[in-house]
């Protein structure tokens, strides 16, 4: 069920409505049977992968607050999480099997997602961070609840089970909310990743096939991206906003960044904060006394996993250890440059706005890594990127007149979603819907609606056909 399609629209809507009548107490019932029913139509049999792990660490971490020995408690925390990444690894490290069994396993429904979820929560019971959840329905629906599952994001335990404990209330604001976060991500996805992906993909396509100009697929990628991934969040956090649960961010306006040490504060948030948390502070913590070396190898750790988390494939190393390469130069050059801005004041305000466009580059050359189907693909492209800027192949001059329009609805959409985005985040510091007047906000929700009747409409015409996420194989 792709949440690009008429019937999860429906489901979601029937959920949503379902929900808002019940009495409170049934709400996390609801929640749970809602999520379960979800993946069992997204991955059938691949459930009871999930119940299986969610059993098991319920029951660990209940062990864990009941066993009082330091070495039986390390034993349960890592006999169980080597269970988890096991299993996490065996799906994504499927090359490693017998040709004979090659497409044997296909990776279930958001395996990565809940699997952190579930790593963290029982590293922070065995660090004592947070207690042991008690209630099985509160933390089965924490595991599987089918907003998040796709894609993430990945939310704490310790944010989202407080929310169930107090039977999650759906206010008013937070459905328009949720519905207008929706839209936005059905606009992203729709106006801006899928046609500018048009272009991606033809480029890619056919970087060895004739005169292709290979500098439209490296800038195009990352918007395509950016606008794909966190669309899929807007969904989710929105979707998540009708049940009444508040769902962490996963992106602060990226390409805004003036660093990649910034950049990485703002893309795929929960991911980063997870690592941080739970790789890179215990790796630097334990290599302190290496110094500088201690500090670029616990980078590259982390930024490896960040690779390999996508897939086991050299290219996701190449990305991990590229972006390892510049947070160890931001990092390592840190204090000269702050000590240069001390005597040299005026160039300050030159690298706030030279360092966003220095960042954009720099992650574009990452998303090539990213991208690329194989090392030379990625050496192919890095050595043409300047070719074929004007002097295009037949096909693809033949391809840009029929899809030129395309082009422009998603480079124009892409703005106009940045400014979507904009005031979204400005709304979420400083509400600006309940200072309008009765009319200005009824004016907000009737557009709402017709926006998703219209949406509701488009889907059905479009017909029951997915427009797959590119994040949701990982």
């Amino acid at each position: 069920m792709d949440f690009t399609t008429l019937g999860f629209l429906a489901y979601l809507a029937a959920a949503a409505l379902v929900y808002r009548v019940l009495p409170e107490r049934l709400r996390p019932v609801l929640i749970l049977v809602a999520s379960y029913v979800y993946y069992w139509f997204a991955g059938s049999w691949m459930i009871l992968l999930l119940v299986c792990e969610t059993l098991l660490v319920f029951g660990g971490a209940l062990l864990l607050e009941k066993t009082s020995g330091q070495r039986r408690r390390q034993t349960i925390m890592v006999t169980v999480v080597s269970l988890l990444v096991g299993v996490l690894v065996l799906f994504k490290g499927e090359f490693m099997l017998p040709s004979r069994w090659a497409g044997a396993l296909l990776m279930p429904l958001g395996a990565s997602y809940y699997t952190f979820k579930l790593v963290g929560y029982l590293v922070d019971v065995y660090w004592q961070a947070s207690p042991a959840e008690t209630n099985l329905l509160n933390f089965a629906a924490y595991s599987a609840f089918f907003p998040q599952i796709v894609a993430g994001p990945i939310q704490r335990a310790e944010s989202f089970l407080p929310q169930m404990r107090v039977a999650p209330n759906a206010t008013s604001r937070g459905v328009l909310l949720g519905i207008q976060r929706i839209l936005l991500g059905f606009f992203k996805k729709f106006i801006v990743a899928d046609n500018l992906g048009l272009f991606v993909n033809y480029v890619y396509a056919h970087l060895h096939g004739g005169a292709e100009p290979i500098l439209l697929g490296f800038y195009g990628y990352p918007l395509q991206m950016y606008a794909d991934f966190s669309a899929l969040t807007d969904i989710a956090v929105g979707s998540a906003l009708l049940f009444g649960i508040a769902s962490p961010e996963n992106f602060e306006a990226p390409f805004a960044a003036v660093s990649p040490t910034d950049y990485w504060r703002r893309w795929h948030i929960t991911l980063t904060l997870w690592l941080t948390d739970y790789v890179f502070t215990p790796l630097r913590m334990s290599t302190r006394t290496w110094g500088n070396a201690g500090l670029v190898f616990s980078l590259v750790v982390n930024m490896v996993l960040i690779g390999l988390w996508h897939g086991f494939r050299w290219t996701f190393v190449i990305f991990g250890l590229v972006h390892a390469f510049y947070l160890a130069v931001d990092a390592l050059t840190g204090k000269q440059r702050r000590n240069y801005y001390k005597t040299h004041p005026q160039t300050k305000a030159w690298a706030g706005r030279i360092g966003p466009i220095t960042t954009f580059h720099l992650v574009a050359i990452g998303f090539v890594c990213f991208r690329a189907s194989s090392l030379s693909d990625i050496v192919y492209v890095l050595r043409h990127l300047f070719a074929n800027v004007t002097n295009w192949s037949a096909p693809f001059a033949s391809f840009f007149a029929e899809n030129s329009r395309f082009l422009a609805v998603g480079a124009g959409g892409y703005a106009v979603a940045e400014v979507f985005d904009y005031l979204r985040r400005r709304n979420a510091r400083e509400p600006i819907l309940e200072t309008l007047p009765r009319w200005g906000r009824w004016s907000a929700y009737s557009c709402s609606v017709l926006a998703a009747c219209l949406l509701a409409m488009l889907l059905f015409v479009k017909g029951n056909k997915p427009s797959p996420f590119l994040y949701a194989i990982f």
